[in-house]
């Protein structure tokens, strides 16, 4: 029971907000609806709200399935600029391969009596296909996803629409309205994006390339090692950002700091989003059958889902943070307000913030009551 007790009286974790001070409070764009489609003469369509569930994610989901015909017509516009990097890796990479490698190795070299004695080096030709054929298709997929980039804007555009209800049925024009508004954002920010993951990707690939040459040290090791702890962190700023664009009213400048913050505060959140983004693009890796069924499945449910994860995910950071700073300012008024005097514990209690500093050696309230009105003692009660 003592523990109990102990258990139950035991006080709430104090939130902090984190990075709060480069917080920038946005609130979401409203984007202008389409006219209503006239049914009679003085009679249009009804709109009607529909109803999702609780649960950031959950809701991404129900909007998916209760829109899917809509989003899906304007991913389509999509489709074209995910095809370039989609060939590239299903087309380019065996042709190129093949055209540098050639048709076969002969790894025969003093096997057998009377054979020919030359012979081709395993170590050479696997450092080979390392550098002189994954490195320059890592370069192309890049550039690949470099073109993709701008067509993001209208994605995530239309999935802002649908999440937070913003009436359209034109997918074409929407499709294109948020690309002409956002599309040099989109283009920055994943070329930025793709750098870090190429930076990445060379220095792994140097270094799978070293060890078959018998050249890897302490130093290309460490190079890996850094790439990989700083890279990694480093691209979930662009993804926050990309999810931010389309759906608040914030400068460049403002949504890199309400990027850094978001992530800051969530975490947990960020990475699960962030692997499960780059899950398809290591499921490709596994054999060219495969890469083709996550391909179309990309290219049918993929993209409108992932950019619905990252609209709500971004929901979800923007609604964490925005009660975290009220908390906070609210806390700091209170601090101040008995700093001055002017309040107290009870006054701080009432007003449902709780904070660790005590009361010791504050000055106490000296304000003077108001007097109390004149009562005539002789004046008898009157009798009711």
């Amino acid at each position: 029971m003592a523990n109990q007790n102990q258990a139950a009286a035991k006080p709430a974790k104090e939130p902090r907000f984190l990075l709060g001070k480069y917080f920038v409070d946005a609130d979401v764009v409203v984007e202008p609806e389409e006219p209503a489609k006239v049914v009679v003469a003085g009679m249009t369509e009804a709109r009607i709200k529909k109803e999702y569930p609780e649960g950031y994610f959950k809701k991404a989901g129900a909007v998916v399935r209760a829109n899917f015909s809509l989003l899906i017509k304007g991913s389509l516009w999509f489709a074209p600029a995910a095809l370039v990097f989609m060939l590239v890796f299903l087309v380019a990479a065996p042709f190129f391969e093949s055209y540098v490698m050639g048709d076969g190795y002969n790894f025969m070299q003093g096997i057998g009596v009377g054979l020919h004695s030359g012979g081709d080096n395993i170590a050479l030709s696997v450092a080979t296909l390392y550098w002189d054929v994954y490195q320059p298709l890592l370069m192309m997929l890049a550039g690949a996803g470099i073109i993709a980039a701008p067509f993001i804007a209208g994605l995530f555009y239309s999935a802002k629409r649908a999440y937070y209800q913003d009436f359209y049925k034109r997918t074409t024009r929407t499709f294109f309205m948020g690309f002409a508004k956002y599309w040099w954002k989109y283009l920055i920010t994943a070329t930025v994006g793709i750098l870090i993951a190429l930076a990445m990707g060379t220095a792994l690939i140097h270094q799978l390339t070293c060890e078959q040459l018998g050249t890897a040290n302490a130093g290309s090791v460490a190079a890996v090692v850094i790439a990989f702890i700083v890279g990694a962190p480093l691209l979930t700023v662009p993804m926050t950002m990309m999810s931010l664009f389309a759906t608040y009213g914030m400068s460049f400048k403002d949504t890199f700091k309400d990027a850094i913050v978001l992530i800051a505060n969530n975490p947990f959140t960020t990475i699960i989003c962030g692997v499960l983004s780059a899950a398809p693009l290591l499921l490709l890796m596994i054999n060219n059958i495969f890469a083709i069924i996550i391909c179309l499945a990309m290219l049918v449910v993929g993209f409108i889902y992932w950019a619905q994860c990252w609209t709500a995910f971004a929901d979800r950071g923007m609604t964490k943070c925005k009660a975290l700073k009220a908390y906070t300012d609210k806390k700091k008024l209170i601090e101040l307000r008995d700093r001055r005097g002017g309040g107290s514990g009870n006054g701080a209690a009432k007003a449902g913030v709780t904070y660790g500093e005590g009361k010791k050696g504050g000055k106490k309230n000296n304000a003077k009551q108001p007097p109390k009105p004149y009562v005539n003692p002789k004046k008898k009660k009157k009798k009711k």
